[in-house]
């Protein structure tokens, strides 16, 4: 009896010692990944800060989910690019691993120019998230604490600033691009009725058509404002209305609104040349190879039936014609590309059979050259410019329904799917971009 009694104390001592062994060889360390994020929600060129929350782990593996990573313990990190962008940890211990992640909503934001109008409101200015499609209206009003006093033509984002040509009253205001605040009374000086501009170096060239174009075409110039002093210091007598400017290899290009040719200066020389056109031009697009595609319009001054678009060898000045009916000469945004430059939208108008004057949105296929024969949207009653979003290729077209009413922008995807209306300001006209 004793003897069994020994034998299974001894039995059971193995068969401790056994198991406790094997615990002691197949323990893991634990291991759990977990951090969060300063925000969740932020611009572009907007630092965050990852802050990590592990337990167990012994080494860091971030992915930020635009290609970047860092093996930091608790690391910081700026987008360039607005997105909505999936942040993962992996930690580590000896080989045992645990891994979550978390987005990041980086907003990239343009700015919706609201006309206004004429003899009442002036121009308001929308801000748009181009990552969540919203739109804030107002925003010039909230940021400086007080209204726009000009109906803007156009807006340039140029060195640090964004300049609004206000052509009622006549004067060039700007804001700082990143605060969008108004530090210094804008520009007036040498500046009637100004209608768009460019940059180059330390100057912005300002298309101005000098009073009453339309009973003397003689009166428009372009003026030369030297940005340090942000004065005008010399212009261009330029007849025939030049609108939409483009600088390329140290030449000025201006689109004569009022004119069947486009000016040509040498900035160097200051010698001016033409480039015959069928009809008149207002707008240029610049591709990849810094060469311009130009908008050829039929105006009630200048009747043809040569409308369309305009390309135009920037090494030779050579033009090439691709025709399409009705191309709008109403504002800058007539003319738009997709993110790849394969697809230009071209704004037309017409009127219907009832005589309401209402839009389309053609397309040209860069590649061949040649307009797609299906529109991409029509029958747009109010259109007043077109966009497109740099991020997504979303399409936008700005609706004015009247001079008194608040407008629409409506946003499509590139395949021209319908996704949204957007309430924003009185005769919207263009979008633009900061980042």
């Amino acid at each position: 009896m004793k003897s069994n009694l020994l034998s299974c104390l001894a039995v059971m001592l193995v068969s401790v010692f056994f198991f406790t062994s094997c615990e002691d060889d197949d323990a893991q360390p634990v291991v759990k990944a977990q951090f969060e994020a300063s925000s969740y929600a932020v611009s572009v060129g907007e630092a965050v800060t990852f802050t990590n929350y592990s337990a167990g782990a012994t080494s860091y593996q971030w992915h930020f989910g635009d290609g970047e990573t860092s093996t930091e313990e608790t690391p910081e990190h700026t987008y360039q690019v607005g997105g909505k962008y999936p942040v993962k940890l992996i930690v580590d211990n000896g080989g045992v691993k645990d891994s979550t992640e978390k987005v990041v909503t980086v907003s990239e934001f343009s700015y919706v120019i609201n006309y206004g109008g004429y003899s009442g409101e002036k121009t308001t200015i929308s801000l748009y998230d181009k990552v969540t499609d919203e739109i804030t209206n107002g925003y010039f009003t909230y940021v400086n604490g007080k209204h726009m006093v000009s109906n803007v033509q156009y807006a340039y984002n140029y060195k640090g600033k964004v300049y609004f040509m206000g052509n009622n009253v006549d004067q060039i205001n700007y804001v700082d691009a990143t605060s969008f605040k108004q530090n210094e009374n804008g520009i007036t000086d040498g500046i009637v009725k100004p209608r768009y501009c460019v940059g180059d170096d330390n100057y912005l060239y300002v298309s101005c058509w000098g009073g009453d174009i339309w009973t003397d075409t003689s009166l428009s110039y372009i003026a030369k404002i030297d940005l340090t002093t942000n004065t005008v210091v010399g212009r261009f007598d330029l007849p025939g209305g030049p609108e939409g400017l483009a600088i390329v290899n140290g030449k000025l290009y201006a689109a004569l609104n009022y004119d069947t040719k486009i000016a040509v200066i040498d900035l160097s020389s200051e010698a001016i040349s033409y480039i015959t056109t069928p009809a008149v031009s207002s707008y240029f697009i610049k591709d990849a190879n810094d060469n311009l595609y130009v908008s050829l319009v039929n105006t009630y001054s200048n009747p043809t039936t040569e409308d369309g678009l305009g390309y135009i060898n920037t090494t030779t000045d050579e033009l090439t014609t691709y025709k399409l009916s009705g191309v709008s000469s109403t504002y800058a945004n007539i003319l738009a590309a997709d993110k790849s430059f394969s697809k230009l939208y071209v704004m037309t108008t017409a009127y219907d059979a009832n005589w309401n004057l209402t839009g389309a949105i053609a397309v040209f296929d860069v590649a061949t050259k040649t307009f797609e024969s299906t529109n991409f949207a029509e029958g747009l009653a109010g259109l007043n410019g077109i966009a497109v979003n740099s991020l997504t290729d979303n399409v936008y077209s700005f609706i004015a329904p009247g001079a008194t009413q608040a407008g629409k922008v409506n946003v499509y995807t590139s395949d021209a799917t319908f996704v949204k209306e957007l309430d924003c300001g009185i005769s919207p006209i263009m979008m633009f971009d900061i980042n």
